[in-house]
């Protein structure tokens, strides 16, 4: 690994049910380099294996073979929750990744305190009010009146919303996107998508999106990987991202 790559993995494999009748290789000897400040579109068909990525990417699965390296050291059994320190992830749910019965601040004051050892003290919610309407506001300026309001009573894509906000209040290194605007009305998940290409390029975030909208992928980020069966069969950057078409893409799931 280089000093360039914040993330590399390395021949990883991930098998299912190994040793019985159902034994199923979801992912197949995954080479990739994430370096700093890449904005990384991830698209596949069903069962292509995105989400197992993803969730080898958080920790949440180990691989069965190969290794992941971040800052040079090999991460490859560090736990999802050590991980959480430095990668955050919003879901395709809105419901996960928040707190219903908490409020909008008392959810933010727990993504300001990602990483961080937490024991017995002051909350503190007042004098952090103005800081978590700043944030809401650059996302979703309605949230930005609702600090007080239970989560579970906001609407699903202020439920997103928030969930975004939240993974990245705090910078960090890696942000996972698993279809995080898929379960939204169109309007609502054109606004997310906005919004969060606009804070992924003002706080030069580094992240992997799952999308299943090809006009997202070819509008959105500098790479576009697309797995299929388990391994990545394309990896476009630079000038070749930029110029690839619908139809090119189209081409690739015919």
């Amino acid at each position: 690994m280089t000093s360039q790559n914040l993330l590399e993995l390395i021949d990883v494999d991930v098998t299912v049910n190994r040793g019985s009748s159902d034994e199923n290789q979801i992912l197949r000897k995954i080479n990739l380099q994430i370096k700093p400040g890449d904005f990384i579109c991830l698209l596949g068909g069903n069962g292509a294996g995105k989400s197992t990525l993803l969730n080898v990417l958080a920790g949440a699965i180990q691989p069965t073979g190969g290794k992941i390296l971040h800052a040079g050291q090999d991460i490859s059994r560090e736990s999802e929750v050590k991980r959480s320190s430095y990668i955050a992830r919003v879901f395709q749910d809105p419901k996960m990744g928040t707190a219903p019965r908490m409020t909008v601040a008392e959810n933010l004051l727990l993504a300001a305190k990602r990483g961080e050892r937490r024991g017995l003290k002051l909350r503190r919610l007042k004098e952090s009010s103005d800081k978590f309407k700043q944030a809401l506001t650059r996302v979703n300026p309605d949230l930005a009146e609702k600090l007080t309001l239970p989560v579970e009573q906001l609407s699903g894509g202020q439920r997103q919303a928030l969930s975004f906000v939240m993974a990245t209040y705090k910078k960090p290194e890696l942000l996972l996107l698993d279809e995080h605007t898929a379960a939204l009305d169109p309007r609502s998940s054109r606004k997310l998508m906005e919004a969060t290409d606009e804070q992924i390029r003002a706080q030069k975030i580094t992240a992997v999106m799952i999308t299943h909208h090809m006009e997202d992928a070819l509008k959105y980020g500098n790479r576009l990987l697309v797995l299929d069966h388990g391994q990545i069969t394309h990896d476009y950057q630079g000038q070749a991202k930029q110029e690839l078409q619908m139809q090119d893409l189209a081409a690739l799931f015919d």
